[in-house]
């Protein structure tokens, strides 16, 4: 269990947290809530917050990493369910390749495991498209970046960043505690990102641009009617080059009606005036493409509406490069009812119902030199090149 030395305030407990830290809901609930109420004190926070909503990213269940599958048992042992909705994170692509299907031995009981505590087995990076659609205002815990980013920007819910163990832990205590992106101060706006000058930016290119010049700041784009499958690839990506856990776009999101809003009033602290030339330089050279191994689609996953918008550049052909579609299980199981999900295996596509991060790490020297039009693969895969889509279509020989 987590004890800080470097406390910076106290939390006063009301009767009900009083009595979940006396053990009256279990012994396990008791240390998951002093766990986070000790975070919680680490970090400044004077109150511990119900929460609304949940997502887990521990889903990959890495045959090495034993510790976190003892504590996982130890709660199915005591009874321990989520006290909120919880959705997961994608699976690792257990059988993808014989090398995943041996790191990810103990996978089946893992589930077994989610399963007795109550989570929603929906196993997306993109859960705000399903299960978890919060409500504006409400307080969640999440892991995954590209939940927290949209969780935080497009429903205006309120959640830090959380790695493994602590997102179950407030889910299965129903408290976090109450700092950074739940506080209103920690919302305003700090630096502005002037799109005007672009006509339709690539928002996996922009992403990456924003995050990376944006760092730990608060990014503010001027308006572009992006949809919500656009706000997918561009917040994930800005939160993957940088820490923007949360991104305005006026006239777009829920906190950004007009500039002078989300700024507090207040003129911001840098105004970034992006070019076509800031995305172009995002995206990797003929040089890289030509030494293209595999192309993967699909970081965060493919919804049904994304397959069905890019299969007409391949049905009909056969693809030159391998060619992966990373997607979501449920709508990859809505496919098998379209014309497209038996044409598309037809040209050389592969359908994997899972997280290509995962089951691209450890991988053969045939699959090295990876070529994806995401933002978010391209800077957490070794190995991966960012491109346009239709570069990406281009090097698979449909273009």
């Amino acid at each position: 269990m987590y004890k800080s030395n470097y406390k910076k305030s106290v939390i006063k407990l009301n009767d009900e947290q009083q009595d979940i830290l006396a053990g009256k809901q279990g012994k396990m609930v008791a240390k998951c809530f002093q766990t986070m109420l000790d975070i919680g004190e680490t970090m400044g926070a004077t109150r511990m917050v119900p929460t609304t909503f949940g997502h887990i990213t521990g889903t990959f269940a890495l045959a090495p990493f034993t510790g976190y599958y003892e504590l996982l048992d130890k709660l199915v042992e005591e009874g321990c369910r989520v006290k909120v909705p919880t959705t997961t994170n994608p699976h690792p692509g257990r059988e993808f390749s014989f090398l995943n299907r041996s790191l990810y031995r103990p996978q089946i009981h893992h589930e077994e495991c989610m399963s007795k505590l109550g989570v929603i087995q929906n196993y997306s990076c993109a859960a705000y498209f399903e299960e978890n659609m919060p409500e504006f205002g409400s307080i969640g815990a999440c892991g995954e970046s590209s939940v927290v980013v949209y969780m935080n920007s497009v429903f205006g819910a309120r959640t830090n960043i959380w790695g493994v163990l602590t997102d179950f832990y407030q889910s299965i205590s129903g408290y976090t505690p109450e700092f950074g992106l739940l506080l209103d101060e920690n919302r305003v706006g700090e630096v502005l990102f002037d799109i005007s000058s672009l006509n339709n930016p690539d928002p996996d290119a922009l992403g990456l641009f924003v995050g990376k010049r944006a760092v730990d700041r608060t990014p503010v784009i001027t308006h572009h009617d992006f949809d919500k499958y656009q706000l997918k690839h561009l917040l994930s990506a800005a939160n993957s080059t940088g820490a923007a856990r949360l991104v305005h776009i006026e006239g777009v999101t829920p906190e950004a009606p007009d500039l002078k809003t989300v700024f507090d009033g207040h003129q911001p602290k840098e105004i970034i005036k992006v070019t076509q030339s800031d995305l172009d330089a995002m995206r990797s050279t003929k040089q890289v493409l030509d030494k293209t191994d595999v192309i993967v689609y699909g970081c965060p996953q493919m919804t049904l509406k994304e397959v069905l918008d890019l299969a007409p550049n391949f049905i009909g052909k056969f693809v030159k490069k391998r060619t992966l579609f990373s997607m979501m299980p449920r709508d990859f199981e809505l496919l098998k009812h379209y014309p497209q999900y038996e044409q598309l295996q037809l040209a050389g596509i592969e359908i994997v119902p899972a997280c290509p991060l995962t089951y691209l790490t450890a991988r053969e020297k045939s699959l090295q030199n990876v070529l994806t039009d995401s933002g978010k693969l391209h800077y957490y895969l070794a190995g991966a090149e960012f491109a346009s889509t239709e570069d990406t279509l281009r090097v698979a020989g449909v273009k």
